[in-house]
C-alpha cells in the first residue's frame, strides 16, 4: 500500500505489527466461534460472551499500546491524529485482514459511536469522571441510539421523548438498527425534549447517557440480516427510564448538533473500510485470473477480464484520491461536509462494483464460503445505507451545489 507520508507509513506499519503480535493470538483462541455462526451466536442472536470478552481484551490491549485512542481528543488521553491518517488506518486494516467484520483487528481503533470522541467533551464533569477512564482504556463500549422505526434518514421524525422531572429526566420510546447495542455497556440516546422545535427542525433533541443496566431499558430483539443466525444491531425500548441530569450530554435541545459531530469521522471510516475490502477483493481476483485457465489460456489473457480489472483499478484510484484530498482538507481545518458526502457516495458505489466484479471473475468460486468474497459483498452493500443513505448524500450534495457552496477545484 503506497502512502506518501513517511510518518504515516511508520504508524501503519507499527499498527500492523501490533495486530500480528498481540491481537491475532487472541483471535486464534476464538477462531472456532468466528468460523461457525452456530458457535458465534446464542439462541437470541447475540454474540456469545467469549466473543464479547475477546473484543474487550483486544480494545484494552490496543488502548494500553496507545492505538485505540490515537484519533481521540487529548482531553481523554488521545493523540488527536488527523482525519487523513484515520482513513488510511481503517483502509489498511480492512485491506490486510480481510472482510469478516467479526475479526478482532477491526475493533482496535475507537469509533465515534462507541468510544471517547469529541461528543464527550460536552458531557458534565461528573459524567466524564465516571465514564471516560474505562471508555478510554477500552473496557467500556457504547452504542449510538439515534435511528427509530419511523425516523431513519429523517431523524427529526423521532418519537422517543425525555421529560424533565426535577434533577432527572424520564425517557420513553424506542430505537432501531442500533449498532453494538446487543452487547453495549451504554446507549447514547437522542430524545425529543421540545416537540415544537423538533417539528420546525430547529432543535428540540437532547442527548443522554443511558447505561444498559438502567431499569426500564430493554433490548427487545437482535436484527438478523443476510440470513445470519444473529447480528450486531438491535431494537431497543425505553419505558420510564430515569437518568440524572448529569447524564445529559450537551445543551438541552441541541443534541442533533452533537449527533452530527462524528459524521466526518464516521463517513471517512466507512470509505476506508469499504475501499480496503475492495482492494483486498481485487487482489484476490488478480491472483485467481493469473492461474485459472479457460479455452487454453489464463483468465488474465482474456480481453474481457483485462477490461474488468482495468475498470476496477480505475475506480479504486479515483475513490482513494477523493479520500486523501478530503482528509487533507479536513486536517487543514476546512469545512468538508459536502466533500465527505461526495466521498461516501462515490467510494461505497465504487467499492461495491469492484467487489461484485471480483466475485464475477471468480465464477462460481466467488460464492464459496472459503473465498470470503460474499462477506465483503454483503458489507459493501450495507454501506449504501449506513452513515447516511446514498440518497441522503445526493440530497445534501445537490443542495450545496445549487447554493454555490461546493468548491470543485480540488485545490
Amino acid at each position: 500500500m503506497f502512502i506518501d507520508n513517511q510518518d504515516d507509513q511508520m504508524i501503519i506499519d507499527s499498527l500492523h505489527d501490533f495486530v500480528d503480535k498481540e491481537i491475532m493470538p487472541i483471535q486464534a483462541r476464538i477462531q472456532a466461534e468466528l468460523n461457525d455462526q452456530r458457535l458465534y451466536y446464542d439462541g437470541d442472536g447475540k454474540e456469545v460472551p467469549a466473543i464479547t470478552e475477546a473484543r474487550r481484551e483486544a480494545r484494552m490491549k490496543s488502548a494500553e499500546a496507545g492505538y485505540y485512542t490515537m484519533f481521540c481528543p487529548k482531553e481523554f488521553g488521545g493523540s488527536e491524529l488527523g482525519i487523513r491518517l484515520w482513513f488510511l488506518c481503517n483502509e489498511s486494516l480492512w485491506h490486510r485482514y480481510g472482510p469478516p467484520a467479526t475479526q478482532l483487528p477491526h475493533y482496535i481503533l475507537s469509533h465515534f459511536t462507541s468510544g471517547p470522541h469529541e461528543v464527550w467533551a460536552h458531557a458534565s464533569p461528573a459524567l466524564k469522571a465516571e465514564v471516560i477512564p474505562d471508555l478510554a482504556n477500552g473496557r467500556l463500549r457504547g452504542a449510538f441510539g439515534l435511528t427509530e422505526p419511523d425516523a431513519g434518514s429523517d431523524s427529526w421524525m423521532m418519537r422517543t421523548t425525555a421529560v424533565r422531572d426535577g434533577d432527572h429526566w424520564i425517557i420513553n420510546g424506542s430505537k432501531q438498527w442500533t449498532s453494538n447495542s446487543p452487547t453495549a455497556d451504554f446507549i447514547m440516546v437522542y430524545a425529543v425534549t421540545d416537540r415544537e422545535l423538533a417539528s420546525q427542525r430547529r432543535g428540540g433533541i437532547t442527548c443522554f447517557y443511558v447505561p444498559t443496566s438502567t431499569p426500564g431499558y430493554r433490548l427487545e430483539s437482535v436484527i438478523k440480516i443476510f440470513g445470519h443466525l444473529g447480528g450486531n444491531e438491535g431494537i431497543l425500548s425505553f419505558t420510564d427510564v430515569r437518568v440524572p441530569d448529569t447524564y445529559r450530554v450537551g445543551e438541552v435541545n441541541r443534541g442533533f448538533d452533537l449527533a452530527m459531530l462524528g459524521v466526518r469521522h464516521g463517513r471517512m471510516a466507512n470509505a476506508g473500510r469499504t475501499l480496503g475490502q475492495a482492494r483486498w477483493a481485487l487482489e484476490k481476483a488478480i491472483d485467481y485470473a493469473k492461474v485459472r485457465r479457460t479455452f487454453g489460456k489464463t483468465l488474465s489473457e482474456h480481453q474481457t477480464i483485462q477490461n474488468y480489472l482495468a475498470e476496477c483499478g480505475t475506480k479504486l484510484y479515483a475513490a482513494r484520491a477523493m479520500a486523501l484530498d478530503c482528509g487533507r482538507k479536513a486536517d487543514e481545518g476546512r469545512d468538508v461536509r459536502t466533500e465527505v458526502s461526495m466521498l461516501k457516495l462515490f467510494a461505497t458505489r465504487a467499492a461495491f462494483e469492484v467487489i461484485d466484479t471480483s466475485m464475477q471473475i471468480h465464477g462460481a468460486m466467488g460464492f464459496a464460503n472459503e473465498t470470503h468474497l460474499f462477506e465483503a459483498w454483503c458489507q459493501a452493500r450495507m454501506t449504501h445505507v449506513t452513515e447516511g443513505t446514498n440518497e441522503i448524500q445526493l440530497r445534501h450534495i445537490a443542495k450545496n451545489i445549487l447554493k454555490g457552496r461546493v468548491d470543485l477545484s480540488f485545490a
